[in-house]
Parts: C-alpha cells; sequence; structure tokens
C-alpha cells in the first residue's frame, strides 16, 4: 500500500530553546515545543503558560464596542425590552445564554430567542425581527450571525429597532445597515486578535457593558464556562486571547457551577466534567448541537440558562433523546453518502453528494465523515423540493469558503469558514456548481491530490515517555485548533507482546512496545489501524507517530496519584533510517 508522507514540524532555533530552558525555567522538550508554536521570549513563555484576566485585550479596541456599550448601557437604563437573537449552532445558543443570562441578572428585560433550523434557515430570519417587533423590542443583539443579513436588518431599521451585531464570520465588501457591527475580521477593525468565536465577540460586549456601569469584572468572568464551550464546539484556533479564554473557561467548566451542565453530563451517563476542549467536542458540544440540528435549539439555550435542578433535569432528558435520535439519522445517512462518493467518479477533488429524504440537520456531521472516509473536501446537501440545503467541510490546503466564493454567482447564499461553510443553491445548478466548484479546488490544490499529513514535533525514545514528562506536556494545554497537542516520532520501536486487532470488526490496533532505552513496555492503541495487523506481523521493528495521553482507566484501578499513560497512535512503518 501507498505510504503517507511524514513530515516534522521546522526544527526551533536552537538558541531560543536554550534561551526559554535558562530563563523561563522549563524543560528542554516543553522550550523545543514553545519554540515551534512562535513562542520565543521567556515573557511570551510565561505568558503563554499561564493565562489570567490581565491578558484580555480592552473590548473597546473593537470597532464600533463604545457605540454598541452605550447603547446597551440606554437600554437597561430605560427598561427597553431586548431580543438576544442567535444561530442554532453550539456558538450560537452558548452566546444567548451568556448574555440572556448575564442580562437578567442586572434586572434587563430579555426576549432570547433562536431560530428553528428548518423553517427560518440560517442567519436573522425575517420571522425573528417580525416577532421582535411584535413583542416590542426595541434593541435586538444578534449572536454568532449578522453580518451577511441584509434584508432582515434593514427590516429591523424600518421597524425602529436598533441592531447590535456580534459576529465573526467573513463578511462581504458591504455591511449590512445596523447601530454596531461588532466583528473582529471587518476590514476596518483594528482589534488585535481576529479569530475570536461568536461567543466569544459577545463576551467582550458584556465585558464593555460591565466597564460602562462600573461592574466587577469577576462577575463576567464566571460566565467563561460558555465561551469555552463554544471554543471547543466551533474549532476557533487556541491561541493568544482564545488561549485565556479557553484557560480559564475549562478552570470554570470543572466546577460545573451551572444546575445544566450538571444535568447533561447525568442523562449522557458521564461521570466527570469535561477537562480539555477535546472532551467538549465529544460530550458537551454535539448535545448541544442535537437540539438544533434535530429539534428546537431553543431547548439547548433553556437548558444552559435553568437555575432549578428539576427542570434542569427533564431539559436535559429531551436532549439526551434528541442526540440519540441524531446518531441513528447520522450513521444511516453517512452510509448511503459513502456509497454515493465510492460510486461516483466525479467526485475527483471534493466529495459532493446529495440526498432526497436527507436530515439537513446532519448533513454538516455527515460531510466531517465524508473527510475521515476519502481525504477530500465535502459538501453534502439534503434536497427539499427544487432547493438544495447542505454543509461542507474541508481539509488541510483548502479554503472551501473561497472555493464557494468561486460559485457565488450559482449559489443561493454561502457562508462559514475556510474549514467549514453552509451553503443553498438550486437543483438545476448542482451540475454547473459541480463542474466549477471541481475547478476551484483544483486551482487551489495546484493539482494534487490531497493527502491525510502526517505531522511530528519531535523525536524521542520510549524511555523520555515518563508521568514527568507528560506533566510537562499538560502545561502547553488546551490544545486545539492552532495548538495542537504534540505529536511525536519514535523510531526502530519492537513488540514486546504479540500485537493483535480489537474492537468492533477488528478496527483498532492494540500493541506494547519497547525499544532499546526503555526495559519494560507502554501501552499502544491505533484507532481505526486494525488492518494493518497482518501487514507488520513480519517487521521485526517498525517507526510511530503518536500523541501520549493519560490512561483514565488504570488511574482508577491503581489509584488518582499515579499517572498511567497510552500512545495514541497516527501511523505505523517499517522501521528505516530516514522519514
Amino acid at each position: 500500500m501507498e505510504e503517507t508522507p511524514w513530515t516534522a514540524e521546522p526544527r526551533p532555533d536552537a538558541h531560543r530553546v536554550a534561551d526559554l530552558v535558562t530563563n523561563a525555567g522549563v524543560s528542554p522538550l516543553v522550550a523545543w515545543l514553545l519554540v515551534q508554536r512562535g513562542v520565543y521570549s521567556p515573557e511570551a513563555a510565561h505568558r503563554f503558560l499561564h493565562p489570567e484576566a490581565d491578558h484580555l485585550i480592552d473590548p473597546s479596541a473593537m470597532q464600533d464596542m463604545d457605540v454598541a456599550a452605550d447603547r446597551l448601557y440606554q437600554a437597561l437604563q430605560r427598561g427597553e425590552r431586548i431580543m438576544v437573537y442567535g444561530d442554532y449552532d453550539v456558538d450560537g445558543t452558548t452566546s444567548v445564554a451568556l448574555v440572556a443570562g448575564y442580562l437578567r441578572g442586572i434586572g434587563a428585560d430579555i426576549h432570547p430567542y433562536v431560530p428553528k433550523r428548518l423553517d427560518e434557515g440560517y442567519g436573522v430570519s425575517l420571522e425573528g425581527v417580525a416577532l421582535a417587533a411584535t413583542r416590542g423590542c426595541t434593541l435586538m443583539i444578534t449572536l454568532d450571525c449578522g453580518t451577511k443579513e441584509f434584508e432582515s436588518l434593514a427590516f429591523a431599521r424600518e421597524k425602529g429597532i436598533d441592531v447590535i451585531v456580534c459576529d465573526h464570520h467573513l463578511p462581504e465588501e458591504e455591511l449590512p445597515p445596523v447601530l454596531a457591527l461588532l466583528n473582529p475580521k471587518r476590514p476596518d477593525c483594528t482589534y488585535p486578535f481576529q479569530e475570536l468565536s461568536g461567543c466569544g465577540v459577545a463576551f467582550k460586549l458584556l465585558q464593555a457593558l460591565a466597564h460602562r456601569m462600573d461592574f466587577p469584572q469577576e462577575h463576567i468572568l464566571e460566565e467563561l464556562d460558555l465561551v469555552a464551550i463554544s471554543i471547543g464546539a466551533d474549532l476557533v484556533d487556541l491561541v493568544d486571547e482564545n488561549r485565556v479564554l479557553a484557560h480559564m473557561g475549562l478552570k470554570r467548566l470543572k466546577e460545573l457551577a451551572r444546575p445544566g451542565l450538571r444535568a447533561m453530563l447525568r442523562a449522557a451517563d458521564i461521570r466527570q466534567a469535561p477537562e480539555t476542549i477535546r472532551d467538549i467536542s465529544f460530550t458537551l458540544g454535539p448535545r448541544i448541537n442535537a437540539a438544533g440540528r434535530m429539534g428546537d435549539a431553543q431547548l439547548a439555550v433553556n437548558l444552559l440558562l435553568e437555575t432549578c435542578e428539576n427542570g434542569a433535569a427533564e431539559c436535559a432528558r429531551l436532549l439526551e433523546e434528541l442526540n440519540r435520535t441524531r446518531r441513528e439519522v447520522d450513521e444511516e445517512t453517512t452510509r448511503r453518502a459513502v456509497g454515493l462518493v465510492d460510486g461516483d467518479s466525479r467526485n475527483t477533488y471534493c466529495n459532493l453528494v446529495w440526498g432526497k429524504d436527507w436530515h439537513r440537520g446532519v448533513v454538516g456531521i455527515v460531510a466531517s465523515r465524508l473527510v475521515e472516509h476519502r481525504y477530500r473536501p465535502s459538501i453534502v446537501l439534503a434536497q427539499e423540493g427544487a432547493m438544495l440545503i447542505g454543509s461542507a467541510r474541508s481539509v488541510e490546503g483548502v479554503d472551501i469558503h473561497e472555493a464557494l466564493g468561486a460559485c457565488s454567482d450559482l449559489l443561493i447564499q454561502y457562508g462559514g469558514h475556510p474549514m467549514a461553510a453552509g451553503l443553498q443553491l438550486h437543483l438545476d445548478q448542482l451540475e454547473a456548481f459541480r463542474e466549477r466548484l471541481e475547478g476551484a479546488i483544483q486551482q487551489q490544490l495546484e493539482g494534487r491530490q490531497p493527502k491525510p499529513p502526517v505531522t511530528y514535533h519531535a523525536e524521542v525514545p520510549l524511555a523520555e515517555l515518563t508521568p514527568d514528562t507528560y506533566r510537562q506536556i499538560d502545561q502547553l494545554e488546551p490544545f486545539g485548533t492552532g495548538n495542537p497537542m504534540p505529536i511525536f516520532l519514535t523510531r526502530r520501536v519492537r513488540c514486546a507482546k504479540p500485537p493483535r486487532a480489537v474492537g468492533t470488526d477488528g478496527k483498532h490496533l492494540k500493541l506494547f512496545v519497547t525499544d532499546d532505552s526503555l526495559s519494560g513496555s507502554i501501552e499502544a492503541v491505533g484507532f481505526n489501524l486494525g488492518h494493518r495487523l497482518e501487514e507488520m506481523k513480519g517487521w521485526s521493528s517498525f517507526d510511530i507517530v503518536f500523541t501520549l495521553v493519560r490512561n483514565t482507566w488504570l488511574e482508577m484501578r491503581s489509584g488518582p496519584d499515579e499517572i498511567k499513560l497510552n500512545l495514541h497512535l497516527h501511523d505505523i512503518r517499517k522501521a528505516q533510517d530516514g522519514v
């Protein structure tokens, strides 16, 4: 079989590494990893390893922030009714819970609203604006949406409703007609960090309001659990200010002060709070998303705002039922989508599939599954009458938002990020869209077929993989997009026991590996690598690329004070001298 190339991350400057070891008090391995991530000075290393509230950026640096905070303060003083309008995904629902909960806590008259995905679609809907007018709202705050909604926001102006947009999606050249548009990506915004989540932008507005009202910042910092959830679910870069927000939010999340989060974990039979961004993406994120995908996202908002344990338990039970339904629909749609991809030779540079009875709420998940199945940008569309509505997910090296822009005249609407987007088009434009999109992606890739990257940060012997090494690496948390978990290479390892395939249908590979540096062995698991078992049986030694993780199951058996380690394999290959 053709091997995937392994690539080393650039070797860091030795003088900078030595400077951090000497003057920042970190180990050579941590110094190596910090310099690779662009952290060069001891001062920068301290800020990276010890994020604090003082490291947050002054919210007034964001364009329109002072106007937005003043108008919101005015609305509070006058007792105006405010609609808090958010998108139906995790970023949007956490934003609504954040803003509605905080403003209610200081006595505001709040009407939280999340559109129904199947009825109103993405963004600020005309129905939502009409409801705001009917309810007597004179101010609307849009969260994780609004940057591209021209018609509905012009309608809000006609109705006498002032609008503050809090968003992070890429804007058009023209901006909508609103009182204030808070978006660090707008071209005239000088805010020094552009990669906030939608909930992060909302948090900055509340920060500015608290300053305007001379309230203690500690109270708004208590809401950072919701910002951390949005960061984990929306896959924004975990660098700079996001790193501070995520670090502090994870601390708050571990306290599980919010009844809705406790109830959600109990309903899912999860016995501890998420400790990492990865935990959020596997536990809380999918369940919060299930409300908007399969039902009404307002359920997720209600759960996050709930203060009563009994009320939270009922909301969580309903949410868990929706999540089970979502999984069943997801699995069936994925099976059918994979069959279509494998049977269509036109999908050279992109996986593009559609179905008449597919549920719009799972197309984004299925697109991600297709990327895993066949490493290409993937678009999954649900047909609704003469309309196709769907989601796109991309791969390294392809800006899917830019590729969709090359097809904009064939689309009713589109929007998103370089790695994920939503789109809508007429069925009779599908073939023209497919052809244009293939060409746009081919141009970005310069005719190369994309391959899943296997990169590593450092080469280490197995004997170096100790609990102390793990503790050093753990200082770099939280890991995620932009600050990946360190990946290591070890050469010429051997099996201390016969390798075996485990899991359903032998899907995974389980090894106990050793090398010349190690007297014992360490357990290694290769998820979805079970098909390599027969191939590796003839190898006397082999190279591995992996991440170092804690084996919490073994720790529960041996005691909480003892760290047990596993290797999670990314790839294996027969030993060779060069990589």
